[in-house]
């Protein structure tokens, strides 16, 4: 189980970079007036209250055993949350993105791609994509992987919040657990809980 928090940074790693290649446009700004909170060309870039509570809510019920323990940080142009139980060898994720300027597919396709998933899952000794799906502007990357000869799937879901935000959520549980995969997975995406 030591290995499941180290995706947690490399899908951070690969987000940062993203966002400094889409926001490279968006350089800073500030007015006097805005000189309290950082601003680009486009926006602020500092996460809202509101945006914050989202990602800290979402799902929150379905983590009450003691044995989910919760950290999450707040970045300019993100939030991240992740709750690990090790007592399961189970991981969830989530990632709450901010495109002051916006996104367009072509950016998401450049990060949700081959090559990224490949640095999510870069700690793992294999990562094999399974299964793949979408359903309104919600789309679900399962994927089996194996790390210390222990089998694990993942569901990945990327939904586009709206023409700025996309919201990232992460499950992993041990491939001997599939019915614990699928319980928080209809909890929490219940119109797209896995792949036909």
């Amino acid at each position: 189980m030591n290995k499941l928090p180290r995706p947690v940074f490399w899908t951070s790693l690969l987000v940062a970079v993203l966002l400094a290649g889409v926001l490279a446009a968006c350089s800073p700004t500030p007015t006097v007036d805005q000189a309290q909170v950082p601003h680009d060309s486009c926006g602020p870039i500092e996460p809202t209250d509101a945006e914050v509570k989202k990602v800290l809510t979402f799902g929150e019920g379905l983590f009450n055993s003691a044995d989910w323990v919760k950290s999450y940080t707040v970045d300019p142009y993100k939030v991240t949350l992740t709750r690990r139980n090790d007592a399961v060898q189970a991981i969830a994720y989530s990632e709450y993105l901010i495109f002051t300027c916006g996104y367009s597919q072509t950016d998401l396709g450049n990060y949700f791609n081959d090559e990224g998933f490949n640095i999510i899952f870069s700690d793992y000794e294999s990562h094999t994509l399974a299964k793949f799906c979408e359903q309104s502007g919600t789309s679900l990357y399962e994927y089996d992987l194996v790390d210390s000869n222990i089998n694990y799937k993942a569901r990945y879901w990327v939904k586009q919040e709206d023409e700025k935000h996309i919201f990232v959520y992460m499950l992993v549980f041990p491939q001997s657990d599939p019915g614990s995969l699928d319980t928080f997975s209809k909890q929490l995406f219940p119109l797209l809980t896995t792949c036909p």
